[in-house]
């Protein structure tokens, strides 16, 4: 009998139950399961993922092997964790050239320990560094116009209302730009990113995978717009800087050098 490639409720208990058993032995005895329920529907994700939108980003990886991992580091068990993890996630991006920076990426998880939002799908930058944080509020401090103009459009304000996520934000305004910026709200993020939950519905329905294939598709506007932002390819802050915004239907998809992953 085919195993259905489609997540189930019964994948987000799998992972609550998951969390909290103290032997190493019970994934063993419960393999099938996993399979079905974990493993299976996700890596019918990553395939899907993958065929949509390998063509709109030749220079993304995207990962198709090696997914489901459910045990958790060694060191994180000593530390007084569970032995397996209560969440599953899949993550997209350019690879690192930088030890201590992440690039732009596309995410999903699904969290067996938030009862109020067990799956989402987001994407951005979680955690920049402060070289890549100073980028970014120096380009929206300049023009933030660009970002504005992808948030109001109707597919990207209606999966992501409100554009960057406020669910990182500094108490003060940092230092050096103005506090009465008329984007001092975007100046004050600590991390641009944006997210969604799914409903249990989407989740479990046949066409979950191509849409978080979509949702994806227009996240990559948002990461294409920050990646130009980080390597410069925007306008130069000076006191008198040359008007030189860029616009959506500037991003053009170039073909990269062949990497080595």
């Amino acid at each position: 009998m085919k195993t259905s490639a489609n997540f189930s409720k019964a994948s987000i208990e799998f992972l609550k139950k998951a969390s909290r058993q103290k032997r190493d032995t019970w994934l063993d005895r419960n393999r099938d399961d996993y399979e079905k329920l974990i493993r299976t529907p996700l890596t019918h994700l990553a395939e899907t993922v993958f065929e949509e939108l390998r063509s709109l980003a030749p220079d993304y990886h995207f990962p198709r092997k090696g997914l489901g991992r459910m045990k958790r580091p060694s060191n994180w068990v000593q530390e007084g964790g569970g032995i397996y993890k209560s969440w599953m996630s899949y993550s997209a991006a350019r690879p690192r050239t930088s030890r201590f920076e992440n690039n732009p990426n596309l995410y999903f998880m699904i969290d067996g320990d938030d009862d109020d939002d067990p799956v989402l799908v987001a994407g951005g930058l979680y955690m920049p560094s402060s070289q890549q944080l100073r980028k970014l509020r120096e380009a929206i401090a300049y023009d933030a116009s660009a970002f504005d103009e992808l948030f109001a459009t109707k597919e990207f304000s209606k999966r992501f209302k409100g554009g960057f996520s406020r669910d990182k934000t500094a108490k003060r305004p940092p230092r050096g730009f103005d506090p009465n910026h008329e984007r001092i709200d975007w100046l004050k993020l600590q991390a641009f990113f944006v997210w969604r939950p799914y409903t249990i519905r989407e989740f479990t329905s046949s066409s979950f995978a191509r849409l978080v294939a979509h949702d994806f598709k227009l996240i990559l506007k948002m990461n294409r717009l920050m990646e130009k932002v980080l390597s410069g390819k925007t306008m130069a802050v000076s006191p008198k800087p040359k008007r030189a915004k860029f616009r959506l239907e500037e991003l053009e998809i170039v073909a990269p050098r062949p990497m080595d992953f």
